[in-house]
């Protein structure tokens, strides 16, 4: 029997993470590396979500609570939204797959900003959906300069069959905004 992958599928390319700071620090022969890349804190993890960790130790024998009843409900009652409202996963990778699959079918649109987190296109495709790519440009918001891409010119892409709106990041390492 052959098996036949989905041509979306196939045409995706893996992400490739950026390097450990120990194959830097072999390839170039420096003692003391600080990465930036990926979202990874050069400071090290905190004080209390180390002790938050320790806590954990004594029952790492058990499954965890995979409805994160305490954790949603605290989101909830931060955001002063219902349980239901709160969406977790591990990492925002599961969460975006979990968007593409549940809001596109096959040949629906995704709109995203052509300079963002390579996982929103792979997503998209893996949902047999149609990425469109908008360029990010300077512009002026109401606090001051930034990169984004102003609604009049989201508006102006987004057409028919278009599933997933514009997915808005609070941070973009990728160009540095915040």
């Amino acid at each position: 029997m052959t098996l036949h992958v989905h041509p979306d599928i196939a045409a995706l390319s893996p992400y490739v993470p950026g390097k450990p700071v120990e194959e830097l620090q072999r390839e170039l022969g420096l003692t003391r590396v600080i990465k930036l890349a990926s979202n990874e804190n050069p400071l090290g993890p905190s004080p209390k979500a180390m002790a938050v960790i320790n806590e954990g130790v004594a029952t790492l024998h058990r499954y965890p609570d995979g409805g994160a009843f305490r954790l949603r409900q605290a989101i909830a009652d931060r955001w002063k939204v219902s349980a239901e409202q709160v969406i977790l996963g591990n990492g925002s990778d599961e969460i975006l797959g979990l968007l593409a699959r549940t809001f596109l079918s096959p040949g629906d649109e995704a709109v995203m900003a052509d300079q963002t987190f390579v996982i929103y296109q792979m997503e998209v495709m893996g949902a047999h959906g149609k990425g469109v790519a908008l360029p990010l440009v300077q512009w002026r918001m109401i606090y001051g300069g930034g990169v984004g891409i102003p609604t009049d010119r989201s508006c102006l892409c987004i057409q028919q069959p278009t599933a997933l709106g514009v997915a808005i990041s609070s941070r973009s390492s990728k160009v540095g905004a915040a």
